[in-house]
């Protein structure tokens, strides 16, 4: 009895061990994967830049332009439909939700650079050393099992010209 005892406690030692292993990677995958997106989004909405300044000399990002551009490097780097909605059989659960976006670049009034660029209410700190786009992203961790955290991600990305 006293074996039968131990090797149920051993099985259940490893069933749960195995399910939080899962979890983990579960969760490091999606964070990476959602860091990764979001750097190659930014840096493809940095690009978006108003010509006709750049000729000037002047980075001035052309906003709706990035915003969109950002969005469909998401969708691409995610697995996400047109609407924005994780394919089926994909990591992702739910959308992911862009709940910050800012852009500091030479039309900005009063910013000379280096930049001290804080937002409290978003928990951004950061010296800009050029023009730069900023976006935060909130995704919903999937879930491998009923102890799993239930609960969203936030990444932040700032992608910037440095002007050294």
């Amino acid at each position: 009895m006293n074996r039968a005892l131990l090797l149920i406690f051993v099985v259940l030692m490893f069933l749960y061990t195995t399910s939080f292993e899962a979890d983990r990677f579960v969760t490091t995958t999606t964070h990476n994967r959602l860091k990764f997106a979001i750097n190659h989004g930014a840096h493809d909405a940095a690009l978006q830049v108003r010509k006709d300044r750049l000729a000037e000399g002047q980075i001035v990002f052309e906003r709706s332009d990035s915003r969109a551009a950002f969005e469909a490097g998401l969708e691409y780097n995610l697995q996400l439909d047109a609407e924005g909605t994780p394919y089926t059989g994909t990591l992702l659960k739910e959308r992911p939700v862009v709940v910050f976006e800012d852009y500091v670049d030479d039309s900005t009034p009063g910013v000379g650079f280096p930049f001290s660029y804080v937002r409290e209410s978003e928990r951004i700190s950061k010296v800009l050393k050029g023009p730069s786009v900023i976006y935060k992203v909130k995704v919903k961790l999937p879930r491998t099992n009923a102890l799993s955290y239930d609960g969203d991600v936030y990444k932040t990305v700032i992608y910037e010209y440095p002007l050294d």
